[in-house]
């Protein structure tokens, strides 16, 4: 495992990337999925479904991302 610091610099973009990930993945975009003319159509139970599952396959995503870049040492 890479134990080497990195900038403060390069710290901060990589904060922000993550919180920019996280903000528009797993918040904005489920938001407007929820509003959008698609699920606004369909039942409550599917539109809620389809906006968990894709907010769950964001997040999911976002922190696998983040283990591994991680473990190679990029964050």
């Amino acid at each position: 495992m890479n134990r080497d610091r990195i900038s403060q610099g390069r710290a901060a973009l990589s904060g922000v990337a993550i919180l920019l990930y996280f903000a528009v993945f797993t918040a904005w975009l489920p938001s407007m999925l929820a509003r959008s003319a698609f699920i606004a159509t369909a039942s409550r139970n599917v539109a809620d479904g389809i906006v968990i599952v894709v907010w769950a396959g964001f997040f999911g995503l976002g922190i696998w991302a983040l283990r591994w870049t991680q473990e190679r040492g990029l964050i």
